[in-house]
């Protein structure tokens, strides 16, 4: 009787580590890196801190401290975290997503069909196929703002409601506190959660934002000074 249970242990352990061995692969491929560090200063990837050539993976807690900042690699893009920032990233049917918690996050965006930044209060996407870069600041769970560089942005809210950011325009997103009470924005786009209010100039957070223009300025006159890398 006891050597049958221990043979039937046995043949269990065996197909176990069977399944195992055969689903390894596809395991292996879905945890495939999303993207790689660039640069960090005073950052860190999920609990270790974050060095050059680091990769990322799908759902690895990305943060900075004070001062700290750091810079990816996703594809052919590149999306820098600032001070006291936070985010993951994702894979997103056909595509990456940054997923920002808290902080600022810039984006240069070479392929914007490959990549997308999702908030709390919606996502921003390239309104066209045409490179593009910008900013989001998550100032907190019902506020942000975001401000398009270079190329047109989309911010598409949950409710559906969808805002148009044209170049060198900033925009910034409330979650209204009464539920009910609709707010046109200054395109007509009508939200009875979200109130679009333009904000006059450049986005300037902490002094963020200006250096993370000034970083993507430099990485996109540095990429584009070689013709085969503006393609």
């Amino acid at each position: 009787m006891r050597s049958t249970v221990v043979a039937g242990a046995r043949s269990c352990l065996v197909a176990f580590l069977i399944v195992a061995v055969l689903n390894f692969p596809a395991a292996a491929a879905s945890a495939a890196p999303l993207g790689m560090v660039l640069a960090s200063q005073n950052a860190r990837l999920d609990n270790a801190v974050a060095t050059n050539g680091a990769n990322v993976y799908p759902g690895d807690a990305l943060s900075t401290g004070s001062g700290g900042s750091l810079r990816l690699k996703i594809g052919s893009s590149q999306v820098f975290l600032l001070s006291a920032s936070a985010a993951t990233l994702v894979r997103q049917e056909n595509k990456i997503q940054a997923k920002v918690d808290r902080g600022i996050l810039g984006f240069s965006m070479a392929a914007p069909s490959q990549l997308e930044i999702a908030t709390p209060l919606g996502v921003v996407r390239a309104a066209s196929s045409r490179r593009v870069y910008g900013l989001v600041a998550v100032l907190s769970p019902t506020r942000m703002q975001v401000s398009a560089k270079e190329g047109t942005l989309i911010v598409a809210a949950a409710n559906g409601a969808e805002k148009l950011i044209e170049p060198g325009e900033t925009y910034e997103a409330n979650l209204t506190a009464i539920a009910g009470s609709p707010d046109v924005g200054p395109q007509g786009v009508g939200s009875d959660r979200i109130n679009w209010k333009r904000v006059a100039g450049l986005l300037i957070v902490a002094g963020g934002a200006a250096t993370v223009a000034a970083i993507i300025w430099h990485e996109e006159t540095e990429s584009c000074s070689v013709p085969s890398s503006c393609d």
